[in-house]
This record gives structure tokens, C-alpha cells and sequence, in this order.
């Protein structure tokens, strides 16, 4: 549950009644709510669902708009606070659709766990298309919409974006595409280059200053190979290595071959044994002491053992990840037991897990967090004195979610307190823990 810094550092501004007690640590217990939370006052008009989808979507029309904005009719009288849900529930792909479905159940209980009676809940399709963003952030302009949630793609970012710019309409959306935020689009997302400066900041701290990249060619891998480069050299280190590859497991094998082939040595059994009853300390004579590798699911457990084949082996150079390795089943592939990286608070993540399961008897997906968080935040500033606007969004205190700590910058951009992890076959092993509080000077 989303809680906010209010012990720790007091948000500015008088609440209203209904939410005068707000806990410090918006992960107040999730695991309060034991039954499924009501309808929301308005439904999204949803495609028919997938097989796989479990519990029917129950249609209700939309009020019709009145001259001040979309008002259901009980709530004539009050004060309404409206936020607008931008999603691809039509969209052509049947995981995109998925994923709309679990970051709208994710947005309604946090609706109704941390809301008052006047926040009005506005979803809109985007269809998952830039039109069909641009489309619904008009339609949500249109209903009076106070915030905008969403969307998802980047693409749909910049064209709903333009519209809120335009109006004035604060956003939050969930694109990892940096380029997309600033000037009233704020991203609360799981952006790669913060996981890559935790985890390189926190091996640089052991003594780690060569590192490689082994990864994908494509957007993600070169967002991740960029903020390897520069935290490197933030950190007096560089990158002595790197192969990039497109395609299946044939590719990944030659980008591992041209990587590290002929520049180690295999251990003998009797060096590996002592290896293991020592404390991983970086060496002096490897070519580089740790390699990133940007991979997830299948793909990363195909990776890994190639790198191995080469060999590298991780008792020497301490394999690195990104928070795609927040995956338990990725805890008992050998090849990846000891590696590190960086990912949110897990303690706070188990307890919206424990809620999100109980109210609709499935698991979240690792985003549907997401719009939990951004709708909690929401309800938080609804009712104080600055609202939503930059102000109250750009708070330097910052807010505790789902996923912990997190923060928005000027710029619009998330900034994220993490722990790092290590990867063990009885789970995932923090090794350092997320900060609990920002630095003041850090924008």
C-alpha cells in the first residue's frame, strides 16, 4: 500500500476530513482488505476477455457529462475530484489487453483502500495506438478530468501527452521512455537506467572497477549498455568489454564467444573448491571483473550458461542484472547463483501482492503496481492545498508505494529507492537494503 512520508517529513497543506489519517508508510497492511473491493462508480467499456481471464468484466454505461464534468448521479452535491485511466484495453495484442485488465484492478483497490467518496475514477481506451491515445486523453479533457493516469507505450505517452500539455492536465504515465516526460508528464515506471546505477554503484563499492556488457541490440539493451558506460566512469570505472547481439540462442552463443572467448582460463575443480569457501572478491588479473547481462525468463536462462561455456565463471567475474531478474524462476539456475542487481522493496511489494490476490484471487503482474501507486497518489493529494499541481507531484521528500520509495524529478522523470539482491536457490537474498529517505540535494 501506497504510504506516504507524513511522520518522517509532513506534506504541506490540510487534508479533508475523510483522509485526515494518512499512515507514514503507504504500505499500510494490504492485507486488511480480505474480501474483493465494490465495483468502481464507472467501468471502462472492455473488449470481451481472453479464455484466460478468470472473472467476467461487468459493463456499466457512463453517467452522461454534465456542463461541469462528469458527475454520477449520487454524487451531485460533492466536490468531485476526477482522474482519468488511460489504457489499451482494445488493443490487437492479447498480453497488452492482459495487462490493462490487472493495472485497472490494480488502480481500483487502491480506489477503494485509499480514496474518498468524492474521487471519480474516468478509464478510457487507447486501444493501444498513438491515435487512440490521443483520442481518449481528449475524451478525458473533455469529462474534466483533474489528473491523467496512463498510458502505457511510449508512443501513446507523446500523443496523449500533448493533449494534457495543452489543457494543463497533469499526467502519470507508465512509459520507461525517458524521452516522453517533463513539462506535466511525470513517468512512474521501472526505467533500466536506475536499476544499472544501483547495481554498478554498489559494485563499484567492492571493488569493481572493469566491467562488460553481453546483451540485446535492441532499445532496452542499449538503454542498459549507455547507463553501464556512464555510472562506470561515476564511479572511477569503465567498460572493458562488450557484445551485442539480435536474435535466438545461436546469436547469444557468438556474442558470448566474442566476448570472452580465449581470455579465461577454466578453473580446476581443486580452485573452485577454494573459491567457494571464500568471501567474492574482484581480480586483479581478469579482463574484466563483472558483466551485465539486460535478459529475463527463457532468454536469460539461455545466456547464462553460454557465458559460462566460455568459460566464464562466476565464482571470478560476478554476473549483474536488471530488475528482469525479479523472477523466482530464475533462483535455480546455476549459472546465475551469487549475481546481483538491483530491484524495489520487497517487503512493501508483498504486502500489495497479499491485497491484490485476495481481492481478485490472482496474481499481479510486476507492473500492475504501478497504477496502484499512481492512483494512491492520487487520493493522497486530492484534498490538499496545492493538488496536483508540480508542487505536490515534485515533492523532494518523496512518497513510499507498492514498490517503495519513490520521487518525481523537474524533469518529470521517476527516481527510485532500490535494494540489491543476490540470486540464491532459496530466493532472492538483499544484500543491501532501499534507502528509507531521499538526500535533499539530490536535484
Amino acid at each position: 500500500m501506497l504510504a506516504f512520508l507524513n511522520e518522517l517529513n509532513p506534506l504541506r497543506g490540510a487534508r479533508k476530513p475523510v483522509k485526515a489519517v494518512v499512515p507514514a508508510l503507504l504500505a499500510l497492511s494490504l492485507a486488511a482488505c480480505a474480501t474483493t473491493p465494490p465495483e468502481p462508480v464507472i467501468q471502462p467499456v472492455i473488449p470481451e476477455p481472453e479464455p484466460v481471464i478468470e472473472e467476467p468484466v461487468i459493463e456499466e454505461p457512463e453517467p452522461e457529462p454534465v456542463d461541469t464534468g462528469l458527475i454520477p448521479p449520487h454524487m451531485q452535491d460533492q466536490e468531485i475530484v476526477r482522474v482519468a485511466l488511460l489504457l489499451p484495453f482494445s488493443a490487437e495484442s492479447s498480453g497488452l489487453r492482459g495487462e490493462s485488465l490487472r493495472l485497472l484492478r490494480a488502480a481500483e483497490l487502491a480506489l477503494f483502500e485509499r480514496a474518498g467518496s468524492n474521487l471519480v475514477m474516468i478509464p478510457k481506451d487507447t486501444g493501444g495506438t498513438p491515435e487512440g491515445a490521443q483520442s481518449a486523453a481528449t475524451a478525458a479533457i473533455a469529462d474534466g478530468a483533474d489528473l491523467i493516469i496512463g498510458p502505457l507505450l511510449g508512443s501513446s505517452v507523446n500523443a496523449a501527452g500533448a493533449i494534457s500539455r495543452a489543457n494543463d492536465v497533469p499526467m502519470i504515465a507508465f512509459s520507461t521512455d525517458l524521452s516522453t516526460a517533463g513539462d506535466g508528464v511525470y513517468l512512474l515506471s521501472f526505467p533500466p537506467q536506475l536499476e544499472v546505477a544501483r547495481v554498478v554503484e554498489y559494485t563499484s563499492r567492492q571493488g569493481v572497477d572493469r566491467f562488460a556488457y553481453l546483451g540485446p541490440q535492441n532499445a532496452y539493451g542499449m538503454a542498459v549498455y549507455n547507463a553501464l558506460q556512464n555510472e562506470a566512469e561515476m564511479n572511477t570505472g569503465y567498460v572493458a568489454a562488450e557484445s551485442f547481439y539480435t536474435g535466438d540462442v545461436e546469436a547469444m552463443s557468438r556474442a558470448a564467444s566474442r566476448l570472452a572467448e580465449g581470455v579465461f582460463e577454466p578453473l580446476t575443480p581443486e580452485e573452485a573448491d577454494a573459491l567457494r569457501q571464500e568471501e567474492w572478491m574482484p581480480s586483479e588479473d581478469a579482463p574484466f571483473q563483472a558483466v551485465i547481462l539486460p535478459e529475463g525468463g527463457v532468454r536469460l536462462r539461455a545466456l547464462a550458461p553460454l557465458l559460462i561455456s566460455q568459460p566464464v565463471d562466476p565464482l571470478v567475474v560476478r554476473f549483474l542484472g536488471t530488475g528482469l531478474w525479479m523472477d523466482e524462476r530464475l533462483q535455480r539456475e546455476p549459472a546465475l547463483a551469487g549475481g546481483w542487481f538491483a530491484g524495489p522493496d520487497q517487503s512493501s511489494r508483498s504486502r500489495f501482492k497479499t491485497s491484490y490476490e485476495v481481492a481478485y484471487g490472482s496474481e499481479p503482474s510486476r507492473i500492475a503496481s504501478l497504477a496502484y501507486d499512481a492512483m494512491a497518489l492520487a487520493a493522497h493529494l486530492d484534498g490538499g492545498e496545492d493538488g496536483y499541481s508540480a508542487a505536490a507531484l515534485e515533492n523532494p521528500e518523496g512518497f513510499f508505494g507498492a514498490d517503495g520509495l519513490f520521487r518525481f524529478g523537474p524533469d518529470g522523470v521517476i527516481e527510485r529507492g532500490l535494494a540489491v539482491y543476490q540470486m540464491h536457490p532459496r530466493g532472492f537474498r538483499e544484500i543491501e537494503p532501499a534507502p528509507q529517505s531521499f538526500e535533499p540535494e539530490a536535484f
